[in-house]
């Protein structure tokens, strides 16, 4: 039977900055059977930690079907990664998972829209680097609402030229520098683009990730298209910690977030109770 609670050493390949308090981690197991093991879906997240200093959830953020690393994001917000920001190259770190459950699957016949604010564009991130491996049918609609407060919060800015290649990326400021020359305000005002009309709304799944508020807003806005529940996905990434249900303090009702989500469906959580 497998442990759910016992590490896995990995190693750090590269590390990217990618603002003042976010850093980009390329991870690959130390035992290559561990390495050719390892598969997760989009959405799903691992435990990170370092011995004597705990360990905590992070989404993975990089293409599943890339066998060789995958990657997460570390934002420096507390004693943990505070640590994990010093490390170097060839430091290893250990991890648990892959957990929960992710989006569903990605395949090229799905017209998508996915919606980050801030921090929220980590988990889509596999997603995308996932549309890329795979290859994109033409006939098909990749859509990217993205927003943040400012230019400097940008996560993986210098991949967009690559994304649009195959997806139509939209981003929005809310304050912007004077040089900025894009959308600005909220990421809801993004719905005003012409783009989105082009799709018909009753085929498209969107996915979301990024602060609750950011939901109230943007569900409205994707109900107004018609968009029916069941295709609205959220991931809540909501106080998980052991990551399986058996510490319970992500726990909503009968259902565990790192157990039963993060990603639901809106139809799903309107049946909870928060």
């Amino acid at each position: 039977m497998k442990n759910f609670y016992q590490p896995q050493a990995v190693i750090i390949k590269n590390i990217k900055i990618q603002t003042k308090d976010v850093k980009l981690f390329t991870l690959r197991f130390k035992k290559e059977k561990d390495q050719k093991n390892f598969f997760f879906v989009p959405g799903q997240f691992i435990e990170a930690g370092l011995f004597g200093f705990g360990e905590a959830p992070f989404a993975l953020c990089s293409s599943n079907l890339n066998e060789n690393f995958f990657q997460i994001c570390v934002r420096r917000v507390g004693q943990l990664t505070e640590k994990m920001h010093k490390l170097k190259i060839g430091d290893e770190i250990q991890i648990r998972g892959p957990y929960g459950q992710g989006f569903l699957e990605i395949n090229n016949s799905t017209n998508l829209l996915l919606i980050g604010g801030g921090i929220g564009l980590i988990p889509l991130r596999a997603v995308i680097q996932t549309i890329k491996d795979k290859g994109q049918n033409k006939n098909n609609k990749i859509i990217l609402f993205y927003g943040a407060k400012n230019y400097n919060e940008l996560l993986f800015k210098d991949e967009y030229k690559e994304w649009e290649k195959f997806l139509d990326l939209h981003i929005i400021l809310e304050k912007p520098n004077s040089k900025w020359k894009g959308s600005i305000g909220l990421i809801t005002a993004l719905f005003n683009e012409p783009e989105l009309l082009k799709t018909k709304s009753y085929q498209i799944k969107a996915f979301l990730c990024g602060p609750p508020i950011m939901y109230k807003f943007v569900i409205q806005k994707l109900k107004e298209l018609k968009i029916s529940d069941k295709n609205i996905f959220l991931s809540l990434e909501r106080r998980m910690h052991c990551g399986v249900g058996i510490c319970q303090h992500c726990a909503i009702n009968s259902k565990y977030v790192c157990k039963d989500g993060p990603v639901f469906n809106l139809a799903e959580i309107q049946e909870m109770s928060f």
